[in-house]
């Protein structure tokens, strides 16, 4: 906590974190992958503010106790309007100077059963119509950004979860046999790295998705088969290092085997390189992602990702729409940033000789 950068980049990283665990439950287009379109309202700035009146419709109502992880399917539609006119034989909607007129049959049934237009005309503006703000504009599809945005770092930060996971089973594993065995072993694991990191990540990165078929679990291993070299060659030096201190060979000649000695014994001594490097890696995830998803290599829309919706809005900008432009890149530059500063605070933490000069 005396690190105010690393501290403050850890609590955004924790913000980020809940706002997409809870995404369905906080962003106001919580239906799946806030895809909720709009055709009535495309490409609208932010801050932009519009009314909703509620029709009834036969769509699927999902389980509630699971959808808070895939969305919310509303048993009613939407229809924005501006301004609303009351006949009768039902209201009149009317948005960007076009007219559209809605019988009371397609409204909820309790409306059938009133008999003075005032009376609907109540029960419509107290039940049925809503007030909403887009607070970071609509896309060409008239969907909200923000919603579709919160998801995107859900999908960013899931892929730097799984690809990091990935990396350091692989790399952790493979880096401690080499530096703790040497001789063949270590030869082998060093042609495999030195193999692995000749090859540009990029393109390792399109040649896996190439040869496995586009999709999400796909992308995320793509990316951790592509960093565990570097956990590899760290945690490789780290136990050369460690093997030979004096509790290692203290373990060692009370007859503990080597697993015990490696996994109990000097791993748990050299986490914080570890830490820093899966931090550095998080970062490095987040940013291969959204650049496979801009290129098209990555999540298949609708599912939303920064990268994606970077692709579908960046031209935007050219017209005077900066914000849904700009938006998807800020947000991936802040999450890069917040785990590089936290990368280099857990370094700072980490570091004896630091701490003793």
């Amino acid at each position: 906590m005396r690190n105010k950068t690393a501290f403050a980049s850890l609590v955004v990283i924790l913000l980020f974190t809940f706002s997409s665990i809870f995404a369905y439950l906080i962003i106001a287009d919580n239906t799946p992958n806030a895809n909720n379109q709009y055709p009535e309202i495309p490409l609208k700035k932010a801050g932009y503010t519009v009314l909703f009146l509620k029709t009834e419709t036969d769509l699927k109502v999902e389980n509630p106790w699971h959808s808070w992880l895939t969305g919310f399917s509303k048993s009613y539609a939407q229809v924005p309007f501006e301004t609303i006119n009351y006949g009768e034989g039902g209201v009149t909607l009317s948005l960007n100077g076009k007219d559209k007129i809605i019988a009371f049959t397609s409204l909820p049934k309790t409306i059938s059963s009133l008999e003075s237009l005032e009376d609907k005309k109540l029960y419509i503006q107290n039940k049925l119509v809503s007030k909403r703000t887009f607070w970071l504009g609509t896309d060409k599809y008239g969907r909200s950004v923000l919603s579709r945005l919160v998801l995107g770092v859900r999908v960013s930060l899931f892929a730097g979860f799984l690809a990091v996971l990935v990396s350091l089973l692989i790399g952790v594993t493979v880096g401690a046999l080499g530096g703790y065995y040497g001789g063949w072993i270590d030869g082998l694991v060093m042609y495999f790295v030195n193999v692995t990191w000749a090859i540009p990540t990029l393109l390792l990165v399109f040649a896996i998705v190439l040869a496995l078929g586009r999709g999400m679990g796909v992308v995320f291993l793509a990316i951790g088969l592509t960093m565990w070299v570097d956990v590899a060659r760290i945690v490789r030096g780290q136990v050369m290092e460690t093997k030979n201190m004096l509790f290692v060979q203290a373990a060692r000649a009370i007859g503990q085997s080597d697993f015990m000695i490696l996994f109990r014994h000097i791993l748990p001594n050299i986490m914080g390189p570890i830490l820093v490097i899966t931090a550095a890696n998080f970062a490095t995830a987040i940013l291969i992602e959204a650049g496979l998803s801009y290129l098209g290599f990555g999540i298949n829309p609708p599912t939303p990702s920064l990268g994606n919706t970077l692709n579908e809005n960046y031209g935007y900008a050219l017209s005077g729409n900066l914000v849904i432009s700009f938006a998807p890149a800020i947000v991936v530059s802040l999450l890069v940033l917040c785990f590089n500063l936290l990368g280099t605070g857990l370094r700072d933490v980490f570091d004896v000789r630091k701490e003793e000069a």
